[in-house]
């Protein structure tokens, strides 16, 4: 279990250093949709064969799954190896090991997650306000109909943004990813949008 502790230090840590000290002024939005899929094999004392087939649909709609992102699932993994191998060192024993370090992980990844996602929102929103993207025009990146919500992008100020969407009221069509909205009003952080006519 070491292995799988050290391997998840190093992938995940890699990562949220890259994150914190490369790219500049770079800003890449990962949170939109995406599939995971990966087949693992483990062999542990060479006698003990782990098949795992992991797959994972994960979409960025509003909410709790807004959560689950590439950034989490990094965080995730650094906090998670970071823990196991710390406890391994002072011998803490492998279930309790391994309890502690996925729960760790787990509370760092969304935890965090959560808090660079509102920073990030209090920063947009000090600089663009409402007023400024009703009547913008964007193209949908997340599908959506009626009451569901899906997510748009534009740009206002120069700024290319993705904002959670969904239809105006009394609106009943369906919006593909592709089609052109125009943005009617912003009730709290979501942007109600209708087709242009």
């Amino acid at each position: 279990m070491d292995t799988v502790y050290w391997v998840s230090l190093l992938v995940g840590g890699f990562f949220v250093l890259l994150s914190i000290f490369g790219g500049g002024d770079a800003d890449a939005d990962v949170d939109t949709d995406f599939d995971v899929d990966a087949d693992m094999d483990v062999d542990l004392d060479g006698d003990a064969d782990v098949d795992a087939d992991v797959h994972a649909d994960l979409g960025a709609g509003p909410g709790f799954i807004d959560l689950f992102t590439l950034r989490a699932l990094f965080l995730f993994a650094a906090f998670f190896g970071l823990t196991g191998v710390l406890l391994s060192w002072i011998d803490t024993g492998e279930p309790v090991t391994a309890i502690l370090a996925f729960l760790l992980g787990a509370v760092i990844g969304l935890g965090g997650n959560y808090i660079i996602k509102r920073i990030g929102y209090a920063h947009v929103s000090s600089t663009i306000t409402s007023i400024d993207l009703k009547g913008r025009t964007g193209t949908v990146i997340i599908p959506f109909d009626g009451a569901d919500r899906g997510k748009i992008s534009l740009v206002s100020k120069g700024q290319r943004l993705q904002l959670v969407a969904r239809a105006f009221e009394g609106v009943e069509e369906t919006f593909a990813p592709g089609d052109d909205v125009v943005v009617v009003r912003i009730d709290g952080r979501v942007a109600e949008v209708v087709k242009p006519s």
